[in-house]
């Protein structure tokens, strides 16, 4: 099927909807070029929940007519990335007897042990599954195989990690689109996909973690050896932030956040007794606010923000981890943070920046970490667009297809080394 000249893909998040579009660059070589950046407000959307249908699917409206204003076509579908407390994981297995007089494994064996794993994890009613990934086959006591058709043995066992979503979440959100007229090609669990697109090989296969700081929530993402071993939403993020610094410097919370984005620094400060003014709208003064204090109403909820994942991270013996953290979202954008990061976590951490040699930004971009998960989301679906419908995905999003599972390997088969 020929590649559509531009993908759409809109990150539905917690405090607002942001949306992308990517074409191939008039230089070709696989370089991309991000034509429309938007963010728009989510009315009718509260903590990434629609509370609202009427306001939400009017949201979406108004931010697709700017994009199509922008860019001079019509948008009918779009990517649709989520990273809501409604996604869960559950790490499944599956387990299946090979059948054939000469015990050679074949692609049927596979379905099954597949298909295994996937009942085995729906004990939980109202969930829906939009990713299944295979970690790993086991073939009698050989362990760690990622191609096991050909290979000869009694029996099959499988290793997977399931992404589910409530039933309602995904229902609610997909009548927001369909009476916003956009039909959404896939629903994608965002920071799956950022992985995928940010992180190297050499970081995959080392052993990396990803960590998405939003609004509502952190999310992260742990890979090793080429494979997702982990995964995690964790109910903190930058309000939080904001509302402590409410409460300890004792103003309403626009002033906090404004402060929050203009004077916090996570860093030693030089001057413990510095201070900053900043007009107060609500008292018609200038209110003086020292950065020590800032600092000091903010910097534990990061701190407990990254003690969270580092004790998740120690559950699953992963607090060492070769090629360290990467920090995207809008909370990444605090300085300092990366330090913080560094401190608790005993990773090394930096914050993701675009290789300009492979990606053009027509608008002013800016390096806001806000948007990399929307510019991965659209970069990953425009170079797998024939991976992205939704009976097709690189991470196997079997939603709404009854025959899904008992194709699986098909497409699992297309992404392992052989």
């Amino acid at each position: 099927m020929p590649r559509e000249p531009y993908q759409v893909a809109i990150d539905v998040g917690s405090n607002s909807i942001k949306l992308c579009v990517v074409k191939e660059s008039p230089e070709g070589n696989d370089r991309l070029q991000v034509i429309c950046l938007l963010e728009g407000e989510s009315s009718g959307i509260k903590k990434g929940v629609v509370t609202n249908m009427s306001e939400a699917t009017q949201s979406l409206i108004e931010l697709i007519n700017q994009a199509e204003s922008i860019i001079g076509l019509p948008i009918k579908s779009a990517v649709i990335g989520i990273n809501s407390p409604s996604i869960s994981f559950v790490n499944s297995e599956g387990m299946t007897i090979i059948s054939a007089t000469d015990n050679e494994i074949r692609d049927s064996d596979v379905n099954r042990v597949v298909d295994d794993s996937s009942r085995k994890a729906f004990g939980v009613q109202n969930t829906e599954m939009i990713h299944l990934i295979t970690k790993s086959f086991s073939v009698d006591n050989q362990h760690g195989i990622k191609y096991p058709v050909g290979m000869v043995g009694s029996k099959l066992e499988v290793k997977t990690l399931i992404i589910t979503c409530d039933n309602s979440f995904l229902r609610n959100f997909s009548k927001v689109f369909e009476q916003s007229d956009i039909k959404i090609l896939n629903t994608i669990f965002t920071p799956l996909a950022s992985s995928d697109y940010i992180l190297t090989s050499r970081q995959k296969k080392a052993g990396s973690i990803l960590i998405d700081m939003g609004y509502a929530s952190t999310s992260y993402i742990v890979l090793e050896n080429e494979e997702v071993v982990y995964s995690n939403i964790i109910p903190v993020g930058s309000d939080h932030i904001t509302s402590d610094m409410a409460v300890g410097l004792q103003t309403n919370i626009e002033m906090a956040e404004e402060i929050k984005k203009q004077y916090l620094t996570l860093t030693r400060l030089d001057d413990e007794n510095e201070s900053i003014e900043i007009y107060n709208p609500d008292l018609q003064i200038n209110e003086k606010f020292k950065l020590s204090e800032i600092q000091q109403y903010a910097k534990p909820r990061v701190e407990e923000i990254f003690m969270l994942i580092s004790r998740d991270l120690k559950k699953i013996s992963k607090n060492s981890m070769p090629g360290g953290c990467v920090l995207i979202g809008g909370g990444s954008s605090l300085i300092g943070i990366d330090e913080v990061a560094r401190q608790v976590l005993k990773l090394n951490t930096f914050r993701y920046v675009f290789d300009l040699n492979t990606i053009d930004f027509i608008p002013d971009y800016n390096n806001d970490p806000a948007f990399i998960n929307c510019i991965s989301l659209a970069m990953y679906s425009y170079h797998n667009q024939e991976d992205t419908s939704p009976k097709k995905t690189k991470f196997l999003n079997a939603k709404n297809s009854g025959t899904a599972i008992s194709s699986l390997w098909e497409k699992i088969k297309k992404f392992l080394p052989i």
